[in-house]
């Protein structure tokens, strides 16, 4: 069992003494905007400014990974920044690095037990009732009703790898600290700051493992009815028939990184000649925008396997269209097939880009 410490301080004052003391030269974390009703993910230096620092809210408005990806791709950051991201976000990281898009040197990594998170509409529309009833979630270790239902079936909500792990389930996110420190930066960073000299260790509650209970029976339930849905091609033509190809879900996508996509090249754009030219060979007329199907699906193939399953990309869908949820079920079948967990460890080589030649036996007959 992992020694978890009891810690006589909040994560505002963590942050602080951390910028006080010099042991870190920044933090990176959601921030409420002061006198408004809003947050953002945010890079504070000086100690005063973390007030308001709101790394447990329900609310995700982006995967943060994408966020240290611009800060860090071109150079490292030059003195250490503590960086507090949920397990999705942390695992998008690791991918991000994987794909040389992040620099981790002077990070220091702290996550957290995710309760999951609210659709971003929820707060436009400020409903007021969601966080009093996210916290009785949080205390009692179960889903909260109305968070994205991808979250609802993550049973990766533990962090992997993060250099201090605190333990959110169970407790108020206004509560002092709970935290392990599994690494040695995270040691050094504990250390630094005299966390381990003032806390006292204690036992992890049950509330944990209520709540994987819970996500494994939604996880089941969200992948049989999507596999429903998606048993063949008239399943999927049906599916993504609201799409309007705005391709928002790419453009939040954490790990759909790429300079050059072909769905916005040359290659994807369609003029008058080709336009006839199809309509000339289709019985039944064309609906545009043409190629929906073909989007999803290349995404799917191109990134299916590094998938964290952070549900951005449906709470952007215009159309309505369950995206994450469907990517979440077909990213695990082929996680599954390559036993690689996205982000879950350092070591492990992306399946793309790795040839085993006795891997894919299956598929031969």
């Amino acid at each position: 069992m992992e020694r978890i410490y009891e810690i006589q301080m909040g994560i505002e004052e963590l942050a602080r003494r951390a910028l006080e003391t010099g042991t870190v030269g920044g933090v990176a974390a959601l921030l409420e905007v002061p006198e408004t009703n809003k947050i953002a993910f945010t890079l504070v230096r000086a100690p005063e400014d973390v007030k308001g620092l709101a790394p447990f809210s329900p609310w995700m408005l982006e995967n943060a990974a994408r966020s240290i990806s611009q800060m860090t791709r071109e150079a490292a950051f030059t003195q250490p920044v503590a960086v507090i991201l949920r397990p999705c976000e942390l695992r998008a990281l690791r991918e991000l690095v994987k794909l040389k898009q992040v620099n981790m040197t002077n990070l220091i990594l702290i996550s957290f037990d995710c309760p999951g998170v609210f659709p971003i509409g929820s707060r436009l529309n400020g409903n007021g009732d969601l966080p009093a009833a996210y916290e009785k979630a949080v205390l009692e270790g179960t889903n909260c009703p109305g968070i994205r239902q991808v979250c609802s079936a993550c049973e990766e909500f533990v962090p992997r790898g993060a250099d201090m792990v605190i333990s959110l389930v169970g407790r108020s996110p206004t509560d002092t600290l709970r935290a392990a420190f599994p690494t040695e930066a995270g040691q050094k960073f504990a250390e630094a700051l005299g966390l381990l000299a003032e806390g006292r260790e204690v036992e992890a509650g049950e509330e944990r493992d209520r709540l994987a209970g819970i996500r494994a029976d939604e996880h089941n339930a969200l992948s049989a009815r999507i596999q429903g849905s998606l048993k063949d091609l008239d399943g999927l033509v049906s599916v993504f028939d609201r799409c309007i190809s705005c391709h928002a879900c790419r453009y939040v996508c954490p790990v759909c990184y790429c300079k050059d996509c072909f769905f916005e090249s040359p290659a994807f754009s369609y003029y008058p000649h080709s336009l006839h030219k199809r309509l000339e060979q289709s019985a039944a007329g064309l609906r545009l925008p043409l190629d929906r199907l073909l989007f999803h699906l290349g995404r799917l193939t191109h990134m299916g396997a590094s998938c964290v399953a952070c549900g951005m990309c449906e709470d952007v869908c215009v159309a309505g269209i369950p995206v994450s949820q469907i990517f979440k079920t077909v990213g695990g079948d082929i996680q599954q097939m390559f036993d690689y967990l996205p982000g879950g460890s350092p070591d492990d080589p992306l399946p793309l880009l790795t040839y085993r030649e006795d891997e894919l036996k299956e598929m031969e007959d």
